[in-house]
């Protein structure tokens, strides 16, 4: 290791974690990789709210598809959670209606440090 490698080594031990993410989010490689991991949350949980959803209501993919004016394909990529496809907020909003439900979404405030 270099001098000028250890300066620029990152001293976190010990510290808390949001200490240490704030350190990290610095580094622009880090917040791309932080974002992209809360977008694959978000797609896990848009994924498994559809799928139970509809499921519980006993429909196919093809029948919540026809009342939503989609696609069975558009509602199983939507359901896939390892797809990277997420719908627009007016697709959203017509599964929710076809399934009886509404459509929230929120910004929660916490201590995770933003992109």
């Amino acid at each position: 290791m270099t001098k000028h490698n250890r300066s620029k080594k990152k001293n976190w031990m010990g510290s808390r974690v949001e200490e240490f993410l704030a350190q990290e989010m610095t580094e622009p490689t880090f917040r791309v990789a932080f974002a992209q991991a809360g977008a694959k949350r978000i797609k896990r949980a848009l994924a498994e709210a559809v799928r139970k959803t509809r499921e519980s209501q006993g429909l196919s993919q093809a029948a919540l598809s026809k009342r939503a004016r989609t696609t069975q394909a558009v509602v199983s990529r939507i359901e896939n959670p390892k797809t990277s496809y997420l719908p627009s907020i007016e697709v959203l909003a017509r599964l929710a209606t076809a399934l009886g439900a509404h459509l929230e979404i929120s910004f929660v405030l916490g201590t995770r440090t933003a992109v």
